[in-house]
C-alpha cells in the first residue's frame, strides 16, 4: 500500500525552490491563476492533490518566464559584445577581431535571416522598451522586445 502524500511537506519544498528562483527577472505577466474554478475536490485528497498540481504548474510557469527573461538578458548582452568587438575591429591594433566580427555576424544572419540590428537601433529598442516597462507594460506587451523567435545564439 502507497504512503499517503504529506502534502503540507511538498508544498513547503515547492516553496522553497520557488524562493530560490529570480522571479524579479521576469518581463512578461504571468496569466493569473483562477484555482477556484478548477478546484472540484470530493475528498481531503482530491483537495490535496490538485493543490499540489496547481503549485507545480505554477512553479512551472515561473520557471519558463525566468528562463524567458534570462536568455532575453544573454541575448542583449551578447549584442553588448558583439558591438564593442565590431569598435575594436576598426582599430589595426585589434584586427585579429574581425575574424570573430564576422563569424558573430553570420551566426546570427543564419539564425534570424536578417542582419544584426545597428547599436543606433538596438538603443533605441530598448529605450521604448523601457518606456513601456516604466509605464506599466511587461515588456512581453510591448512588441519591442518581440523581435525575433526564441531561438538565439551569437557565436
Amino acid at each position: 500500500m502507497p504512503q499517503p502524500m504529506n502534502t503540507e511537506r511538498l508544498l513547503a519544498e515547492l516553496a522553497k525552490v520557488r524562493a530560490a528562483m529570480p522571479l524579479h527577472r521576469i518581463r512578461r505577466k504571468l496569466k493569473p491563476r483562477h484555482t477556484s474554478e478548477r478546484l472540484s475536490a470530493r475528498s481531503m485528497e482530491d483537495f490535496e492533490l490538485e493543490t499540489v498540481a496547481d503549485a507545480l504548474e505554477t512553479m512551472a510557469e515561473e520557471t519558463n518566464a525566468v528562463i524567458e527573461a534570462l536568455e532575453e538578458s544573454m541575448f542583449e548582452q551578447a549584442l553588448d559584445i558583439y558591438y564593442a568587438a565590431e569598435e575594436l575591429a576598426r582599430d589595426p591594433e585589434h584586427a585579429h577581431l574581425i575574424e570573430h566580427v564576422e563569424k558573430m555576424r553570420r551566426s546570427y544572419e543564419a539564425e534570424e535571416g536578417r542582419p544584426i540590428p545597428s547599436k543606433e537601433e538596438t538603443l533605441a529598442r530598448r529605450a521604448r522598451g523601457s518606456a513601456a516597462t516604466m509605464a506599466g507594460s511587461s515588456a512581453s506587451d510591448c512588441a519591442v522586445w518581440r523581435c525575433r523567435p526564441a531561438k538565439r545564439t551569437i557565436a
